[in-house]
């Protein structure tokens, strides 16, 4: 099973939103993660750390990342990092760029590349399209095709992301995502839930994965406040990923901090 210690926050999946403290327009946010997967596939254990800066209308986030890959007969290292923009162009139009580079090792992908544009179509509602370019270990490329809705509400928001996945050697499929985020009624905390279909195409961690879209997972994430600009981001979460004659499981366990410092 796959053990993870992890805060979402630093996942760098386009649909995922990472924990913003009210008010503040500098956070750190660290993270650690330790996926301890099934059936003899190994472990994967990774540190990062999130510097986001906030200035009116432009979010700047960084995010260096150390990682591990273990298996039988396999040890492998990487270090990588990123970037990304939001830039909000007016009321109605926001963009979100980034870039993720790392060495070429079973652990992230080598290098990530995204793109999306939002627009605000009503008073609670908005849509988004992205494409993204990823290179994952041993030279494999995939591009993704994306379209999405998000509906907000007093308490939060609802969102569905639908993928087009199209991996080198393999046909083309279909990945699907669904979001619930919710707002504590009194007080700065969250509380969010991600299912998906075809998961493996959403993150850069290099996961044992062959993107045949049979994959499925299920997240759930509490961001609580815990006095002042200190936050604690613990994660649970269950995958199954699709292989010849069985299925690879995974029981996922995370934590993450995040400090305002300003």
């Amino acid at each position: 099973m796959i053990k993870r210690f992890a805060g979402i926050a630093a996942a760098a999946c386009l649909f995922h939103s990472a924990p913003l403290l009210a008010q503040v327009s500098q956070t750190v946010t660290a993270t650690a993660e330790s996926d301890e997967y099934s059936d003899g596939y190994g472990s994967l254990r990774s540190i990062k750390l999130e510097y986001k800066r906030v200035d009116e209308g432009t979010t700047v986030v960084f995010t260096p990342a150390v990682g591990e890959r273990r298996a039988a007969g396999l040890s492998e290292t990487a270090v990588g990092g990123g970037a990304a923009i939001y830039h909000d162009w007016s009321p109605v139009i926001s963009t979100r760029v980034s870039a993720f580079f790392a060495e070429d090792a079973p652990v992230f992908a080598q290098r990530d590349l995204a793109l999306d544009l939002t627009a605000k179509v009503g008073g609670n509602t908005t849509l988004t399209v992205g494409g993204r370019y990823a290179r994952y270990f041993g030279g494999k490329d995939v591009t993704f095709v994306s379209a999405g809705v998000r509906q907000y509400f007093r308490f939060g928001s609802v969102a569905y992301r639908l993928t087009r996945v199209d991996a080198e050697g393999r046909d083309a499929y279909l990945a699907h995502l669904f979001n619930i985020s919710v707002k504590d009624a009194r007080g700065e905390g969250r509380t969010q839930l991600w299912l998906s279909a075809g998961e493996a195409s959403l993150s850069r961690v290099q996961m044992p994965v062959d993107f045949s879209g049979k994959d499925y997972a299920a997240t759930l994430q509490r961001v609580q406040p815990v006095g002042g600009k200190l936050n604690i981001i613990p994660t649970l979460g269950y995958s199954s990923y699709a292989r010849p004659g069985d299925r690879v499981e995974a029981v996922n366990l995370g934590l993450g901090l995040a400090v305002g410092l300003e």
